[in-house]
């Protein structure tokens, strides 16, 4: 009988500082940019996005709440945004918009 050797679980490394783990959301990506010149622009995962050329209404949402957003400051900011008809919807009446990351 031929016994393959034995391979050792390599060591796994241990997160030596705090962080926060949350669910993957199934939505669609949205992106909120704010230039160092205050221009305001909302995107997709692959493109800049408008209300008259959206994604699941991502970009009328975000045009309607350019001010509150706008204290995001400078920047890129990447988020989730999901709920009412898109993709599992979790049940809701409505969409939601679940920043996750800034550049």
């Amino acid at each position: 009988m031929n016994i393959p050797e034995f391979e050792s679980f390599r060591k796994i490394p241990r997160l030596n500082r705090e962080c926060i783990v949350t669910e993957k959301i199934d939505g669609t990506n949205g992106v909120i940019r704010i230039t160092d010149d205050n221009q305001f622009l909302v995107g997709s995962r692959n493109r800049w996005i408008t209300p008259e050329a959206d994604n699941f209404g991502f970009a009328a949402w975000a045009y309607a709440r350019r001010d509150e957003l706008m204290t995001l400051g400078t920047g890129t900011h990447h988020g989730e945004w999901w709920g009412q008809g898109i993709q599992r919807g979790y049940g809701i009446g409505h969409k939601r918009f679940s920043l996750f990351n800034t550049t």
